[in-house]
């Protein structure tokens, strides 16, 4: 088969996958990770993973998470950035933590696959929860402001743990360094993101504007990205941590709306399709049987450890119980950031193949239920203000 036969499939595939889900009210992420499941070696071996769906899908993980820091609102972060931080700092905290040591302990992990794991947990896909509290007339609240801050501190918190847990723990890293120049390269790349971010970023899409040639700003941006992406790898960073800070720096410049229009359809009509593919070709139902008190302890431990940090996190600052359950609700979600995760992870070498696929299982089962929890402590709270109206309508009287 040839790539462009293997490309006509994966997305003609990708796009029905994704309309199924839907039409379902499942996340179009579900359908397009099926699609690799279902055509890949797993069942029908309609399609494999060669040289071709590994670069395509490396560049479909770099535009995604340049697209992530693009669209995210550090602005949110500010005004509630305490807790918003608190709810995205116990978010990682404790499913991360929790993770680690049930595998370390109960299922005889190394820790560095361990802590790996834990990180997958920790991650949080906002989008859906957002979709969730528009429905419900929820979004235009403290819960639903909170939820949107601590999102952007989660996604900044995991990539950061991310690009440093594959820097000295993964097989590509630098083991072989004295410990204090990893973490002097270590420094210097967040120093470079931050000046060049701040200092270079805004004056070269300025130039890059002004050029008379077509498509001069989108075409800034990806240099942007792909740039950046080359300085983390040179740097012992992973990639997708560059191109998150090139699109967290574009993000605060006036150039963000346009790029997110021109940028977006190039990832999401290519590349980024053939990386959710991908990451499906990668999974085998071979053994995993064996696994399966494993995958239960994680959808558990996934679910109670983000609903219970982020409650705690919102708790802290005076909300109601009510209203804390709802942030930890919206927190629990995974998504890309998970399968970004477990991606990474499979690629240097801290998990295999079979627990790689029991990880896919566990964030499409918790991206399921979210939403489904989520509606349930809205329902609970409006009910709950309506018995409170009640009561005190009936003292009135």
């Amino acid at each position: 088969m040839t790539y462009l036969v293997q490309l006509v499939i994966i997305l003609a595939l990708t796009k029905l996958g994704a309309h199924l889900s839907s039409i379902l009210n499942f996340p179009s992420v579900i359908g397009e990770l099926l699609v690799g499941i279902i055509a890949g070696p797993a069942v029908l071996h309609i399609l494999v993973g060669t040289t071709f769906v590994n670069y395509f899908s490396e560049i479909g993980v770099i535009v995604l998470m340049f697209i992530a820091g693009l669209e995210g609102d550090l602005s949110l972060l500010m005004k509630y950035w305490k807790p918003a931080l608190t709810v995205a700092a116990l978010g990682v905290i404790l499913p991360t933590i929790s993770a680690a040591m049930l595998c370390a302990l109960f299922f005889n992990f190394a820790w560095t696959t361990s802590i790996f794991i834990g990180l997958v947990l920790s991650a949080t896909s906002v989008s859906i929860s957002v979709q969730v509290l528009k429905e419900m007339g929820r979004l235009n609240t403290k819960e639903g402001a909170i939820i949107l801050g601590a999102a952007v501190a989660d996604d900044i918190i995991c990539v950061i743990l991310l690009g440093i847990c594959v820097a000295f723990f993964g097989s590509s890293g630098s083991s072989n360094q004295p410990l204090w120049l990893m973490i002097s390269t270590k420094l210097l790349f967040f120093i470079l993101m931050f000046v060049l971010g701040k200092w270079f970023i805004p004056p070269f899409m300025s130039f890059f504007s002004k050029l008379k040639t077509s498509e001069n700003e989108a075409t800034g941006a990806l240099i942007l990205c792909f740039g950046f992406a080359s300085i983390a790898v040179a740097l012992g960073m992973s990639d997708v941590l560059g191109a998150y800070f090139a699109g967290i720096a574009l993000s605060e410049t006036s150039f963000k709306r346009s790029l997110a229009l021109k940028i977006e359809p190039i990832g999401y009509a290519v590349f980024i399709p053939v990386f959710f593919v991908s990451i499906g070709l990668n999974i085998s139902f071979k053994g995993l049987q064996s696994d399966l008190a494993f995958i239960i302890s994680l959808i558990v431990i996934a679910i109670i450890g983000k609903q219970i940090g982020g409650a705690l996190g919102a708790r802290l600052f005076h909300l109601t119980w009510s209203e804390s359950n709802i942030v930890g609700a919206g927190m629990v979600s995974r998504g890309e950031m998970a399968l970004v995760v477990a991606n990474v992870a499979l690629g240097a070498k801290l998990i295999d193949s079979n627990h790689y696929t029991a990880m896919i299982v566990v964030t499409v089962v918790t991206t399921i239920i979210a939403p489904l929890i989520l509606k349930f402590f809205i329902q609970r709270s409006a009910k709950q203000n309506e018995t409170v109206e009640n009561i005190l309508n009936e003292v009135k009287v």
